[in-house]
Order: structure tokens, then sequence, then C-alpha cells
């Protein structure tokens, strides 16, 4: 599963969340103006731009760790689709509902879908690794019923 290919995407995926994370969490006004955002001082919006700052940085963390730890690849690959189509996809719900945010903002969409369009093909291609029945044992199948 962990492929050359998979290893450098779940790379630059989980840099790329990092690096926009770690802004978006630390300097939230800074980063926002880059896009002519202008957050002010207002304490709650600032709160609820470092909380997805915060997630997105933890994210690009196990999406990297996934990279270097083959165990972690799988769980990686989940996490950076899901990541990277929701903000997508989100995207453009809001293209639809609230029409055309600033040029740097529709790039980032085309760059998201496109990351978790990479990621959940990466993803669908890869070989099964579930078992019917776990190490332990503690979960069996038993004709279609729970024992």
């Amino acid at each position: 599963m962990q492929s050359r290919w998979t290893k450098t995407v779940l790379l630059v995926a989980g840099v790329i969340g990092s690096l926009i994370g770690a802004p978006l969490l630390f300097i939230p006004k800074v980063f926002h103006g880059w896009s002519g955002i202008d957050l002010g001082g207002q304490v709650s919006l600032l709160s609820e731009v470092r909380a997805p700052g915060g997630a997105l940085l933890a994210c690009g963390l196990v999406i990297m760790a996934g990279a270097v730890w083959t165990r972690l690849t799988f769980t990686s690959l989940v996490v950076s689709t899901t990541l990277y189509l929701s903000y997508g996809v989100s995207r453009i719900l809001s293209l639809v509902l609230d029409g055309e945010p600033a040029p740097e903002l529709v790039a980032a969409m085309v760059a998201e879908l496109v990351i978790g369009a990479i990621c959940a093909a990466l993803l669908l291609s890869a070989p099964s690794t579930a078992s019917s029945e776990p190490r332990d044992g503690r979960f069996r199948r038993s004709a279609g019923r729970a024992s």
C-alpha cells in the first residue's frame, strides 16, 4: 500500500495541511489578511478561526505520519481524503449559496478538490487488509449473526 507515489502524496498533503493550519492557529489575522479578509479584534471570531487551524495542523501531522509509518498509511489516506474533499465541496456549496470569493480562495478550492481526489483514488486502489476476524478473536462472524 505504501508506494513511493503514496508516500509523496501523503507528505505533500500533510505539509500543505500543516502549513495552512499553523498560521490559522497562531497568526489568523495575518493569514486571512493575505486573502483580503479582515478579522478585526473580534475575540469570538478569532476563536472560530483558530479552532479549525488547530484541527488542520493536527490532521496535517497525522497525514505526514502515514508517509513515514506504514501502519498509519490507510488512516492517513482516510484523513486526507476526508479533509480535502470536505473543504473543497464545502467551498463549492459556498460558491453556489454566497457567490464567488477572492481568487485565492477559488484557487484553494481547486487545490483541495484535486488533492482530495488523488487521495481518494489512492485509498480506493489500496489493497484491502481488513480481515473478517480480528487478531484477538473478540468479534467473529457466525452465519451472519453476532456471537
